[in-house]
């Protein structure tokens, strides 16, 4: 079930609200148009990493059309950072 309230009405009613978020999605809007969502902090922990590994696997496929391994940039890199720190 979905659940929009307004950004008054949510001010008013966060703490009720965040029960309702346990188990249905609530969607605050701002001049009827959505603003945030109030989620479960369980489920965003997931989102996050659900984003998270979403950017890994798109950067190792970047690596891989230009040839490189995952390893080989951090030896490549782990090398410049010791270099440096000597320089």
């Amino acid at each position: 079930m979905t659940i929009e309230v307004s950004i008054a009405e949510a001010k008013s009613r966060l703490s009720q609200l965040l029960k309702r978020a346990r188990h249905d999605l609530v969607i605050v809007t701002r001049r009827g148009q959505p603003e945030a969502v109030l989620l479960p902090f369980d489920e965003y922990e997931h989102l996050r990493r659900l984003h998270a590994y979403s950017r890994m696997v798109n950067l190792s496929r970047r690596l891989e059309t230009l040839g490189l391994t995952v390893t080989e940039l951090y030896e490549s890199s782990r090398q410049e950072l010791e270099e440096r720190a000597w320089s």
